[in-house]
Parts: C-alpha cells; structure tokens; sequence
C-alpha cells in the first residue's frame, strides 16, 4: 500500500534631436537619440539569521515499546508512522536510524516522496546542501503543497548562504498564516537576513536576438519627402553584474554600498554595444516589515552610438542623482514597495539630450498561497532637456501573476501599459510626439532544473508602440534564454 502523507501546508519577488536639417541620416540619429533615453537599466539588491533549529513537536510517549531490530524491520505499519513524524520535525537522527529500515521494505509499503524527503534531511545533515535543495525542489515539483518541506527547503537555502531563494521562500511560508510558533521563526530569520553585514554578489547573461535594434518603424513608412530607416537586427548576449553590502550600526540602521553594471554585446551589430556601471553608498532604516533607504549614485554610460556611429566604445553619459527606496508588508500576504529617484544627466556629444529626471513608482504584491503570486505597479518619469521636443512625461501601469504548476513548471506573465507625452513639437515635422506603450512579457522555467544555482528562463516579449508620428510606431517580438546566479 502507499502511504497518504497528510501534512499541513505552510507554503507560502527617450527623445528626439532637434534637426539641424532634413537628411535621413539624421532620421536615424533621431531615432537613436529616442533608443537612448528610452532604454533604462534597473539595479537590484538583498541580503543570513543565527542558526536556528526547528521548533520540535513534543512526544508524548506514554508507555515504551521494547523490540529486536529483526521484529521491528517487520513492522512496516510502525516503521511508516515513526518516520512520517520523524519527517515532519526534520528529526535527522531518528531518520538516520529508520531510513535503513524503510528503505528496504517491500515497494508496495514504500512511499517515493517519502524516501525523497528522508534523503534531503540526510543530505542537509551531512552538509551536502546542493543535494538536499535539489531533493527537496524536486519533492515541491511534484507537491508544491507540502509546506514542511518548503520551510526545510527555506531552512537549507539559508545555510548554504543562498539567502535572496531563502527569503523568498519564507515569505511564502508566512502568506499561508502558519501557527504562530513557525511565523516566530520565520519572522527571525527574515530579519537576520535582512541585518546579516556580509557582501553579496549576483550576476548573469542572456542570449539576445533583437529583430529591429534601431525600433524602425514599418518597412517602407514614409513621411512627405522623407523615409524612414530600415529596421536592423541584432544578436548577442547582455549582462549583469552586482555586488552590495549592509554595515549595520544599531537601532535599526544601517549604511549599504551597492555597485552594478550592465551590458549588451551584439557580435554582427557592434554600434548598438553599450555598458552601464552605477555605484551608490547611502544609509537605510529597517525591520521585521520595513525598510526605507536613502541611495546617492553616480553613473556612466559607455555605448557605440548606434545608427552610423563607429562600432568602438566611447563615453556617452553620466548622471548623478538619489534613489528613496521604501517596502512594507501590509500583512503576510500583502507587500508594498516604492521609490523615487532624481537625477542630473549630461551626455558627451548630445549636449541637447542634458537635463534631469524625475522618476515615481508605486507597487503590490500579493501572496495568494506558496504557489501563486499576483503584482501591479504605477510608475512617472518626467524628464527636463535643453530643448523642448525632447523634453516629456511618461505614465504606466504594470500588472503580473506568477504560478507554479503540476509537474515542476513555472510561469510568470506581465503586461504594461504606458502614455508618453513630448513638450513640443518637433523642428521639422512640427509635431508634438504622443506615444502610446504596450508590452506583454511571458517567462518560462522548470522547477527541477538546476545547475551549479542556475535555473535556466525562456522569456518572449512583445513590445509595440504606437505614435502620432509614422516614423516612431513599431512592434518588436523577442525570445530569449536568461542565466542568472547569486553568490
């Protein structure tokens, strides 16, 4: 017979030129100058508590039960109940002892997840941490309802220093409103991973296949006299790297350095190479729910230029500015997060691109259980140039859901929605640019593959824009594979 484990579910993160003239080249650079403001890298961050153990079940044991090992290996019945137990309060010694037993029991007394989830508790014990993860991810592959397992899982995560997976779990534990006893524990360590001073370091790469690099417009648009530039396509691969640190000093505050870069590389279309680095040291205030931080930064931009411009990198940006990042759990299944950013910009040759930003976002997450999340966000950027007709306002709307499924897969979808409207009209076309954003983006994973901290995402999007002028509306489908690993 099989048996029935019945355990609790616990379960539960740009901008035109002024024309000087009307040639087509300068279409393109116009075009560019809009690539350019509009592309915008986005920097993240995180951070282990004191080992704690996992709250043991009291046992009550009324009387004892004396028996040779040869009697006891012929009680299936009794081997199963002790080990469940022994599961269920992630008991190592008591599964070191039974595991042997049950192990070698007839199939039809055998359970495969419990056998699974004996050796991930062995594995942990024995400090062989990337075999247990593996183990308990692929028990949660097939049974994303078990929430003990998912807490061993957050337990494991966190000892082998993988804390940003680890606090993800967590938090969905928490969203399942366990006992109070298990909120306790896991409120301890979410604070100790949050307060933990140690360097963190994360970074990536991507396979990138861009079909219209330059966003052209339709093949064939034209506008009066003039055409507009074809579209070029793009492969290579982008990246990312980022390396932060907390120096906590008490009563809840802390100092934080944070320093990332990120980067495309297109091997058959060098002038669309670009590489961004942005560092940024500031003081934040946090707890259990909270955190607030104020982040001054500097940033340089290096790109080729795009367009006609040479295939080289050169200087093309730099910025300086403050970021107001706040985030607050409303409730275990509730979070808001926010921030604002300002910055200077100055560009090295298109002196009519300087100016300032002014960037608003507002957001949600919802925990609906371990398996399933939902977010939206609003943001507005407001960006001041030295002309007008590059100067505009944008709004947007994003909404997300992330599932997990049967059989070890995993998706997340998102769609935006945005209005971006210039100050004034464009010298030669004398029209004042209203744009209209749309965006769907779908990705794709397989729990149960993971290798070396990597699970490797399919991701498709679709991006359209639609414009009052010809030349700036255009559609772009893209599908690529992201790698990404925190160490």
């Amino acid at each position: 017979m099989k048996l029935n484990l019945l355990i609790p579910t616990l379960a539960v993160s740009t901008a035109y030129s002024a024309f000087a003239n009307t040639t087509e080249q300068q279409i393109s650079e116009h075009l560019n100058d809009l690539r350019s403001q509009t592309e915008v890298a986005i920097e993240s961050r995180i951070q282990k508590p004191a080992s704690h153990p996992m709250p043991q079940l009291a046992i009550q044991q009324k009387k004892r039960l004396s028996m040779s090992k040869e009697e006891f290996s012929k009680r299936p019945d009794l081997i199963s109940n002790a080990l469940i137990l022994a599961l269920q309060q992630s008991n190592s010694d008591s599964v070191s002892f039974l595991y042997p037993f049950y192990s070698k029991l007839p199939t039809q007394y055998q359970d495969p997840i419990m056998l699974k989830w004996s050796e991930a508790i062995l594995a942990r014990y024995r400090g062989n941490y990337n075999s247990a993860i593996t183990k308990y991810r692929e028990i949660l592959a097939e049974h994303s309802g078990l929430g003990l397992v998912r807490l061993q899982l957050a337990m494991a995560l966190f000892e082998n220093n993988e804390l940003e997976a680890a606090e993800d779990q967590f938090q969905k534990i928490r969203s399942e409103n366990p006992p109070s006893q298990i909120k306790g524990l896991i409120d301890q360590y979410i604070t100790a991973i949050a307060n933990k001073d140690r360097w963190t370091f994360s970074g990536g790469f991507t396979y990138l296949n861009d079909p219209n690099i330059n966003n052209a417009p339709k093949s064939g648009t034209t506008y009066g006299q003039w055409s507009a530039p074809k579209s070029e396509s793009a492969q290579g691969i982008g990246f990312n790297f980022y390396a932060g640190k907390k120096w906590s000093w008490g009563n809840n505050f802390y100092n934080e350095f944070r320093l990332s870069s990120n980067g495309k590389y297109y091997w058959n279309n060098k002038k669309y190479n670009e590489v961004s680095a942005r560092g940024s040291l500031g003081l934040g205030y946090q707890t259990a729910r909270f955190t607030m931080a104020l982040l001054p930064f500097m940033e340089q931009t290096l790109y080729a230029g795009g367009s006609n411009s040479s295939e080289s990198l050169k200087r093309f940006s730099k910025a300086s500015g403050a970021t107001l990042e706040t985030s607050y759990w409303i409730s275990p299944k509730w979070q808001w997060e926010s921030s604002y950013e300002y910055a200077e910009q100055r560009y090295m040759d298109r002196k009519h691109l300087n100016g300032n930003y002014h960037f608003v976002s507002s957001g949600l997450t919802y925990l609906a259980n371990a398996k399933q999340y939902w977010f939206s966000n609003i943001n507005y950027n407001r960006t001041a140039t030295r002309d007008k007709d590059d100067s505009y306002v944008r709004r947007g709307i994003v909404l997300g859901w992330g599932q997990e499924w049967p059989l070890g897969l995993s998706t997340r979808l998102s769609v935006n929605y945005a209005q971006k409207n210039y100050k004034a009209p464009m010298p030669i076309f004398g029209i004042t640019q209203r744009n209209k954003e749309y965006g769907a983006s779908l990705s794709l994973w397989h729990r149960a593959v993971h290798y070396w901290g990597i699970t490797p995402r399919l991701t498709y999007s679709f991006n359209k824009v639609k414009s009052n002028h010809v030349f700036y509306s255009y559609d772009k489908h893209r599908a690529f594979v992201e790698f990404s690993k925190r160490f």
